[in-house]
């Protein structure tokens, strides 16, 4: 089993590429830089942008799980392409997916919650504080 984990480079999706494969489970990381991932030993590195799904198709094949992010590559307000990847997704032969959960429901939720997916939403308590400097101003 091959799972696909989006935002692999981020604060949130570099943690969980690092739990999969220390629980020995082979993962694909999802970036738009591959070149630049530095991800641990053994991960396959794939370029893809969730807000353009046909760049999805590569990195699927093979895929049975799914950690998605909810959010825009550039990191404001929700990924419109929800139905787009679900549908991909499925006819890849995806069975299982988790949503990095936001707390508002918007395309990507939506689109995971009518299709035939297993699905579980991550949800912090909060934010996540490894986020915080976004809230400081910019000189």
């Amino acid at each position: 089993m091959t799972i696909l984990v989006t935002g692999a480079t981020g604060n949130v999706g570099r943690h969980v590429v690092a739990q999969l494969v220390q629980a020995g489970q082979r993962v694909r990381a999802l970036t738009r830089n591959p070149a630049n991932a530095n991800l641990p030993e053994g991960v396959e590195v794939v370029y893809g942008d969730l807000s353009a799904p046909e760049s999805l198709a590569p990195a699927l094949h093979g895929v049975t799980g799914i950690h998605l992010i909810t959010f825009s590559s550039e990191g404001f307000g929700p990924l419109q392409t929800g139905p787009e990847i679900v549908e991909m997704a499925l006819k890849a032969g995806v069975r299982r997916v988790t949503v990095l959960w936001s707390g508002e429901k918007g395309p990507v939720e939506q689109a995971v919650e009518a299709s035939s997916l297993e699905w579980t939403y991550l949800q912090p308590p909060s934010e996540f504080m490894s986020n915080a400097l976004v809230w400081v101003p910019r000189q």
